[in-house]
């Protein structure tokens, strides 16, 4: 479809022009530009619609595939693979019978923090783990074993900041150990503000 430049808008644009030849100049750029237009079009587009037609015949079909729900809070995080067995080891290994414990057993890999007057939320000790430095080594003593949690690092996991952390339980040469994670974000759809939240 051609566009047709009105008359008297060339009349008015022949008018302003200080000369009769740089007017005719720059009507003829206007003109040429207006023709070219179409052929530069067409060639810019032909070689890309000729190569998705290519890879439209050869490429094959990809199967659909449901969009992964996206994460809207730490505890929907996943576990690494082989955790479950990890913790599992790491819980029998620092299990101690208790006579005072409900069940009659205690456990030597739960992390034991001192009481201070700082006040903290109801997951207090998370926040505690959320204010350690970078590479800082909190050691506890229980009934057998000598625990420790290593904060080894901290980057973002699934969009979440998130601190890599290390339990470790030795008795005499013998120990266990587990990752954790702690990040940072809304416990749930209830929570009213962001906090340090235990994954795993």
């Amino acid at each position: 479809m051609r566009s047709l430049i009105p008359a008297a808008a060339c009349a008015a644009l022949l008018l302003a022009l200080p000369t009769p030849t740089h007017g005719q100049g720059f009507l003829k750029r206007i003109a040429d530009r207006i023709a070219e237009a179409p052929k530069q079009a067409a060639e810019e587009t032909a070689p890309a619609d000729k190569a998705s037609e290519a890879t439209a015949a050869t490429a094959p079909a990809k199967p659909k595939t449901a969009a992964s729900p996206k994460i809207a809070y730490p505890s929907q995080l996943p576990e690494p693979e082989g955790f479950a067995a990890a913790k599992k080891a790491y819980d029998d290994f620092g299990k101690v019978r208790c006579t005072s414990c409900e069940g009659g057993y205690a456990y030597d890999g739960w992390p034991v923090f001192p009481r201070d007057e700082t006040p903290r939320p109801y997951n207090g000790s998370k926040h505690i783990l959320g204010e350690f430095a970078i590479g800082h080594v909190h050691r506890w003593k229980g009934a057998e074993a000598q625990g420790s949690l290593t904060i080894v690092s901290e980057e973002p996991v699934g969009g979440f900041r998130c601190r890599q952390l290390l339990y470790r339980l030795t008795k005499g040469s013998a120990s266990a150990e587990r990752p954790g994670l702690l990040c940072w974000g809304y416990a749930n759809q209830f929570a009213g503000s962001e906090g340090w939240n235990q994954v795993y």
